[in-house]
């Protein structure tokens, strides 16, 4: 037998090929973690342009250049650094302009001016948008001070909202506070690190709830100190995971009597899309193991899905069809594991966190409803 033995050029030039794969598999998984961080880790405040023009301003409409923002009839915010309307009815849309029906909230627009729609609808805090009082206040978090809105009512049970993506996003809340006031709740709308004012991270990163349970957690206690008998958490997107871990881990959990999610995140990794094909999903996954151990993102512990069987409280589930933020399939299997406590309501027109603005009767419709089944012996 011929013994043939390979020239130790080959060996070597193997280890080599391997090491430059390794390496390059380091790399892209690395890049993906970057962009995990970016995409989803990083708080960014709302930097879009003031880029739509204010062609007229007819008494109690606005008419602006045609484009196609937003792109349905309802009530939207319309604003720039100095001014905000509220823009309440599509009236005519053609090749010349939008017309809006609109109403003044923050001095008046004039023609020439630039700015921007807002999905929160209504400015600033709940003076500024209604005239109604309330009381700035912190709540004593394990970082530091976290600014809050205490509106008071009459009810002993209180209605705590957390925010969604974004760095100042209290406003959120404007859209729903008259309602839940006229009902007599006290409404308490928080903050959490890394917010406009509010304590940062060591890594100034956010963690969806993995830390940021422990702020709602301290909001919850200054509501006990007013006298708070019991809860109702709001989460909208990122706060239906801080909602969702506040449950999980705190030891106040057992004074809410329910929930609302609002075009929820509940399974933070599922929402993360990398394009389609098995390279991409390769990558991704590589990507978050990477989050995993460099930003410390561990995400089964997100995954409300997975966990639907430790929620005890009844829920409300509101979500758009048409949301390419957080995907309305997530919310549906979450809703299928727990019928018997979820509460499931899908908008068809609706898109991310715009339920409201399309349909107000029935989204306040159905959170009164729900406010009404599951405190029917509160006073």
């Amino acid at each position: 037998m011929i013994n043939r033995r390979l020239p130790n050029w080959v060996g070597s030039a193997a280890l080599g090929i391997v090491g430059v794969v390794v390496l390059a598999l380091f790399t892209v998984a690395w890049l993906s973690s970057n962009r995990i961080r970016a995409d989803v880790l990083l708080p960014v405040a709302d930097t879009r342009p003031y880029d739509i023009e204010v062609i007229r301003t007819p008494p109690a409409r606005l008419v602006t250049a045609s484009v196609d923002q937003p792109s349905r009839d309802g009530i939207w915010g319309f604003e720039n650094e100095t001014t905000y309307a509220q823009l309440t009815s599509l009236l005519r849309r053609t090749a010349d302009g939008t017309e809006w029906a609109a109403t003044p909230m923050v001095e008046e627009f004039s023609a020439g001016s630039k700015a921007r729609v807002d999905i929160d609808a209504y400015p600033e805090d709940p003076t500024t948008a209604f005239g109604l009082g309330y009381n700035a206040v912190r709540a004593p978090g394990d970082l530091g001070p976290l600014p809050a809105w205490l509106i008071d009512g009459r009810r002993s049970t209180w209605v705590i909202v957390v925010h969604g993506k974004g760095t100042d996003r209290r406003t959120q809340a404007l859209r729903t506070i008259p309602a839940l006031t006229e009902a007599g709740f006290p409404v308490l709308v928080v903050t959490y690190r890394n917010d406009d004012g509010a304590p940062p991270s060591s890594t100034g990163l956010r963690s969806w709830g993995l830390e940021e349970w422990r702020d709602l957690d301290a909001a919850v206690g200054l509501a006990d100190r007013e006298g708070a008998q019991g809860y109702v958490l709001v989460g909208h997107d990122l706060g239906a995971e801080i909602v969702s871990m506040f449950l999980h881990e705190s030891d106040r959990a057992g004074k809410v009597r329910g929930v609302i999610f609002d075009s929820p995140v509940l399974d933070l990794e599922g929402t993360l899309d990398y394009g389609d094909g098995p390279l991409g999903r390769v990558i991704g996954e590589m990507g978050q193991q990477f989050a995993r151990f460099r930003f410390g993102m561990e995400w089964s512990e997100l995954d409300q899905v997975a966990r639907a069987d430790q929620f005890d409280v009844p829920i409300l589930a509101l979500h758009g069809v048409r949301d390419t933020i957080a995907p309305i399939s997530i919310t549906e299997a979450f809703a299928a594991a727990r019928p018997d406590l979820v509460r499931f309501v899908r908008f068809e027109q609706g898109g991310h966190g715009d339920l409201w603005n399309i349909d107000r009767v029935r989204y306040e419709d159905e959170v009164a409803s729900f406010l009404e089944g599951v405190l029917e012996e509160d006073g």
